[in-house]
């Protein structure tokens, strides 16, 4: 959950665990990998497109306030793979899942899919599939208005306590540039940070844009102070050999980026077109 404007974006600080984990699940499952999600979730060859997804991360991900809203859920990525599910005929179920055992749980054949603003990376690649890229994300520096002057750059928080999401690739960025001093605090989920940066448990908050951004909106009492560049992307995560739902995916997002749905959907939650456009 480029933690969601991101890079709902790496969360990688347990991926060894999980991928540990993964892996006995899906001994204690099918010897088909490529089946058994698709057989226990409802995957790529039954009525209905199983995701997890942590939630909330607006704009990414969110709970819905309209009752008609299919899933229960909405933001960018549910908008975005409920556009796919309804383009393949299949119902859209979304399963809320922490971010730190989502993988797991994908393994476990819980969903066929984690939809949920994963930054795409060598490491994940070598425990899952990917679809093709569908969001460019970044990383950023938020703080409050107050301190906006003080810390404008990551390398301004030097003696500083930095909150990051457990598990994403802000965590990792932050363990491997934060300044002398300063001390890393990772918490399990956006909301957390935010309300220890209102407190003032924390100087700043790193995570992705996405994220950050939308927080400013609807807070204005934080600030972003920097961009960090990361070249990251988000994908849509399968269990290794699901080539049924990952073919769904891609398909979907090929149909949504060529008929104008993609383009929409990131005007209605950004306020612009998408870089590529």
């Amino acid at each position: 959950m480029t933690t969601t404007m991101s890079n709902k974006a790496l969360r990688i600080t347990a991926i060894a665990a999980v991928a540990v984990l993964g892996l006995g699940l899906a001994a204690c499952s099918s010897d088909d990998d490529s089946s058994s999600t698709t057989t226990e979730a409802g995957g790529g060859g039954g009525s209905k497109l199983v995701i997890c997804s942590d939630i909330p991360y607006a704009p990414m991900e969110m709970e819905a306030t309209d009752t008609k809203t299919p899933s229960g859920y909405t933001g960018f990525d549910i908008d975005l793979v409920q556009a796919i599910a309804t383009g393949a005929d299949k119902t859209l179920e979304v399963k809320v899942t922490p971010f730190d055992g989502i993988f797991a749980a994908m393994d476990a054949g819980t969903c066929d899919a984690v939809v949920s603003s994963v930054s795409i990376t060598d490491e994940r690649k070598q425990n899952m599939d990917f679809s093709e890229p569908y969001f460019d994300a970044e990383q950023s520096v938020m703080v409050t208005k107050a301190n906006a002057e003080k810390y404008k750059t990551l390398a301004d928080l030097t003696g500083q306590e930095i909150g990051v999401q457990s598990g994403t690739t802000g965590e990792e960025y932050v363990n491997s540039h934060k300044p002398s001093g300063s001390t890393v605090k990772a918490l399990p989920g956006a909301s957390d940070l935010f309300a220890a940066l209102q407190s003032g448990t924390i100087a700043a908050v790193v995570q992705d844009y996405p994220i950050n951004a939308y927080r400013t909106t609807q807070d204005k009492n934080f600030v972003i102070t920097e961009k960090i560049p990361t070249e990251e992307q988000y994908g849509m995560a399968v269990k290794k050999g699901n080539t049924e739902t990952l073919d769904l995916l891609n398909k979907g997002l090929s149909t949504a980026k060529s008929d104008g749905t993609y383009d929409k959907l990131y005007e209605k939650y950004f306020g612009e077109k998408p870089p590529t456009s």
